[in-house]
């Protein structure tokens, strides 16, 4: 008898979902029989996102371009959710920007993308998918922050905050929406060799080395890494838990 899938006949909505951990997370949970929505500011890319896993997987998968840090857009995107799959059982907010700049040159636009993206898009699309997980009362909210939220890096004047900003923001959402049977966690990943990391330069052949040094592990993160771990949070094997921060940096952060 085949093992019954994780997600079996449950509805993912991925934002930033068309590269890297998003990509990887709706891979897998499509693989766990899942059906998707993934929404990201790149159409193009998330379009072939979309195809290549519903042609993998055969499940079904739309794509949709949305602007989180615009309600409007948050708006469409989970009405459009809804009018193709009825319902929404679960909500990744991993839509991110990285903006990297030396404090004193940080500019006041920088700082405004970077908290209306990260900390003001996970708010929206938060709030907006519980109003239809309360009519059901159930669902899994899984926020992406990030270890930068628990230590400084230079020219992160920015992103540090915003998912300092979503950690907090995850102990309150746990804590309002529990009664309606509604679990919200966040993952904190490490250093995870994505393409965001390496379009700034933060990892490159020069830095792998001293990325690595930082782990107990002694290794790079993968997308695939971080994946797991939402899966986890997806599934039924952690209905006990929610209002969690997980640390996912093999070892470079413990707490």
């Amino acid at each position: 008898m085949a093992e019954e899938k994780l997600l079996k006949d449950k509805v993912a909505l991925i934002t930033g979902g068309a590269q890297g951990i998003g990509r990887s997370i709706a891979n897998l949970f499509a693989q766990e029989g899942a059906d998707l929505i993934l929404s990201d500011i790149n159409i193009s890319k998330v379009e072939k996102t979309a195809a290549e896993i519903e042609k993998n997987t055969k499940r079904k998968v739309i794509s949709l371009q949305t602007d989180v840090s615009i309600k409007s857009d948050v708006e469409e995107m989970v009405s459009r959710a809804l009018k193709k799959f009825k319902k929404i059982d679960i909500l990744v907010n991993n839509a991110g920007v990285l903006i990297v700049m030396p404090f004193l040159e940080f500019s006041e636009e920088a700082w405004d993308k970077t908290i209306n993206v990260n900390l003001k898009g996970t708010f929206l699309c938060s709030q907006i998918v519980a109003i239809e997980m309360v009519k059901r009362s159930s669902g899994k909210i899984i926020n992406i922050s990030s270890c930068a939220a628990l230590k400084p890096d230079p020219g992160l004047t920015a992103y540090g905050p915003s998912k300092s900003g979503i950690i907090a923001l995850t102990w309150n959402l746990a804590l309002e929406l529990g009664k309606y049977g509604i679990n919200v966690n966040a993952i904190l990943p490490g250093m995870t060799d994505t393409e965001m990391p390496r379009s700034m330069n933060i990892l490159n052949k020069e830095t792998e080395a001293s990325w690595i040094e930082k782990t107990a592990l002694k290794r790079l993160g993968k997308p695939e890494d971080q994946a797991k771990v939402a899966l986890f949070l997806a599934s039924n094997l952690s209905d006990h838990i929610t209002g969690e921060s997980i640390i996912v940096s093999a070892g470079e952060i413990m707490r």
